[in-house]
């Protein structure tokens, strides 16, 4: 089962959203339990990063998807996404468009997405 799990980089806490090679049907359920974690958490306290690497996500996914995206956006300092190739770039693109978020930056590079996220500490 996927979870959103804290993760720590260079001292610094982080959020860790692994949904690579995910499927849809994985999704949804993933969305409600990450919800939890994420708005537990202080005001722009939370250092996401969401991997999303070789995931398939259909239109109800990416809709679930915006939603969660805008909902968490109080509790969000800054969230680095991870895995957005071809096709998701436009929808990440969509996305960013839909929630008004300023805070989610796009990484070609894991590591560079921690090194980011740890910096902003």
């Amino acid at each position: 089962m996927r979870e959103a799990t804290f993760l720590t980089h260079k001292g610094v806490r982080i959020l860790y959203e692994d949904l690579e090679n995910a499927h849809s049907e994985e999704v949804l359920p993933w969305i409600e339990r990450a919800k939890v974690v994420i708005r537990s958490q202080p005001e722009k306290s939370v250092l996401a990063l969401l991997n999303v690497k070789n995931a398939k996500f259909d239109t109800q996914v990416t809709s679930a998807l915006k939603e969660f995206a805008k909902g968490n956006e109080p509790y969000v300092k800054v969230a680095a996404v991870y895995g957005i190739e071809g096709l998701k770039e436009i929808i990440f693109k969509s996305v960013l468009a839909f929630t008004g978020r300023k805070n989610l930056v796009l990484f070609k590079n894991l590591e560079e997405a921690k090194d980011f996220l740890a910096n902003q500490a």
